[in-house]
């Protein structure tokens, strides 16, 4: 059951992360325009004109989000397996994004090699909790 919550709770916080640090780029530099409206070439030049730094700030978003989802399931399971489904759940997520927006080429590449990254990072920083500390502590 640990192993279980520990996946669910990886996957919630990687998703709501990623979601946090959007709409943090979408406060810090807004789109004119209806996004959820736009027809998909309309979308496509509405992204493209999207400043370098709020993609960068998405693009960044999406290393640091499984990161933490990685961390945090490892953290409370202490199964390496549980990480690499909390990635592949964020990567299904993902790839779901980039069909349904379309990014310039190096994002959506991005879009998958980050989480990968993030995830191989977390599994590296990742360290087993010893007998009788504190799961977050």
């Amino acid at each position: 059951m640990r192993k279980l919550t520990a996946i669910i709770v990886g996957s919630l916080v990687s998703l709501a992360l990623v979601a946090a640090i959007e709409s943090l780029s979408a406060t810090l530099y807004p789109v004119s325009g209806d996004i959820a409206a736009a027809d998909r070439a309309t979308l496509l030049a509405m992204i493209d004109g999207i400043p370098l730094p709020a993609k960068l700030i998405i693009v960044a978003g999406w290393l640091i989000a499984p990161f933490a989802g990685v961390w945090l399931c490892l953290r409370i399971g202490d199964w390496p397996i549980g990480g690499w489904l909390v990635t592949a759940i964020y990567l299904a997520a993902a790839i779901a994004g980039q069909i349904n927006v379309p990014h310039p080429a190096w994002m959506a590449l991005c879009a998958v090699l980050f989480p990968l990254l993030g995830a191989w990072l977390a599994q590296r920083a990742h360290r087993k909790p010893y007998p009788g500390e504190p799961l977050l502590g």
